[in-house]
């Protein structure tokens, strides 16, 4: 079993049958994962939202482009989506990760906004 599966399994144990199966892939449980964040900022559950966050600051900071990308592409960049996870990117997205993911949120959110989150961060 691959090292972020076995990350995953571990964080998300509800999520068995599709960590296991070998058709999905990291990409995949990622917007599975970014769902889960929207209604766990909805809910303030912060337990879930440090499973999340956690399993994709692990990514992220992997060697391996399949999961640096698929964290991006996969999440990050979907957070400028909803005015909510955009705000409160700052509280639980490092300020490396969210240097790296700037450009994306940019094409997502807009410069104005992503410099806002950049202030914040000083």
């Amino acid at each position: 079993m691959s090292a972020w599966r076995r990350k995953a399994l571990g964080l998300f144990p509800d999520l068995r049958n599709d960590i296991e199966d070998p058709d999905t892939s990291v990409m995949g449980l990622f917007f599975e994962l970014l769902s889960r964040c929207r209604d766990a900022h909805g809910r303030n559950d912060l337990e879930e939202l440090r499973r999340i966050y956690g399993f994709a600051d692990w990514c992220a900071s992997q060697t391996a482009k399949e999961l640096w990308n698929a964290a991006g592409v996969g999440f990050y960049e979907h957070l400028a989506d909803s005015r909510q996870t955009f705000d409160e990117i700052p509280l639980w997205v490092s300020k490396q990760v969210f240097e790296d993911i700037a450009g994306l949120l940019e094409a997502r959110g807009g410069r104005e906004r992503v410099a806002e989150l950049r202030r914040r961060y000083r």
